[in-house]
C-alpha cells in the first residue's frame, strides 16, 4: 500500500521533493475504508518491490496516531494528528489532516524529518518544479499522447485520430502536441550541442 515516489530549476534546486518524502494521503486512507475509530493498521512505502519505510496508524475519534521508528536514530515516535471533515456537495464528507505544525487543513502529510507535516512546513517542492523546459514539454506531450491513445514517448510514431474524437478536438490536440515536441527537441539539441562543446575541449 502507499507508494514513494517528478518549473523552474532555480526555484527549487536545493529542496527535497514530495515524492521522496514518504507522502501520506488521507484520501487514500479514506477510500480504503481505514479511517474507522478504534482501528489500527500498518502503512508502507515501497520502491519497486522493496519496502523503504513503514508506520502503524491508530485511528481515534477525529484524530490518528502515527507510530514509527526513525531508521537513522532508532528513536520511536508517537505523533498525534487531528482530522477535519468537510461536507461534499452530493452528500457524505471529505476527510482532511490538520498539519501539526501550522494547523492548516491538508490532504497530504510528509515525513522527511522527525515528524510528519504539510509540504510547506517540510520545505518540500514538487518534482515537476525541478524540470527544465524540454523535460516539462516532453511530459506534457506524453499526456496528449495518452489522451489520443498513442504509445508513450515522443520518439515513437503517431497513431492518428482516435475513433469517436471530433476532428476539431484532434486538430487542436495535435497542434499543441507538435508545439511541445518542437520545444522538447530544441532543448535536446541545445543539450547535445553543449555536450559536443565539452567533448571538443
Amino acid at each position: 500500500m502507499g507508494g514513494r515516489g517528478s518549473g523552474r530549476q532555480a526555484a527549487y534546486c536545493g529542496k527535497d521533493v514530495t515524492q521522496e518524502s514518504t507522502p501520506l494521503d488521507v484520501r487514500k486512507l479514506a477510500r480504503s475504508g481505514l479511517l474507522v475509530p478504534g482501528r489500527s493498521f500498518s502503512w508502507q512505502w515501497t520502491v519497486g518491490d522493496r519496502q523503504v519505510a513503514g508506520i502503524t496508524i491508530r485511528v481515534a475519534a477525529q484524530a490518528v496516531q502515527f507510530c514509527y521508528q526513525k531508521r537513522s536514530t532508532g528513536e520511536s515516535i508517537d505523533q498525534w494528528v487531528h482530522l477535519q471533515s468537510t461536507p461534499c456537495q452530493l452528500g457524505g464528507a471529505r476527510q482532511w489532516f490538520t498539519c501539526p505544525s501550522c494547523g492548516k487543513r491538508v490532504a497530504v502529510l510528509y515525513g522527511p524529518g522527525k515528524y510528519f507535516a504539510c509540504r510547506r512546513c517540510c520545505g518540500l517542492g514538487y518534482a515537476s518544479q525541478k524540470e527544465g523546459l524540454g523535460d516539462r514539454s516532453s511530459r506534457q506531450a506524453d499526456k496528449i499522447r495518452n489522451r489520443l491513445g498513442w504509445q508513450a514517448g515522443i520518439l515513437n510514431g503517431e497513431g492518428g485520430r482516435p475513433k469517436g474524437m471530433h476532428w476539431a478536438t484532434y486538430r487542436r490536440l495535435k497542434a499543441e502536441y507538435d508545439r511541445l515536441v518542437q520545444i522538447s527537441f530544441h532543448d535536446i539539441g541545445l543539450k547535445l550541442g553543449f555536450l559536443d562543446k565539452l567533448l571538443d575541449r
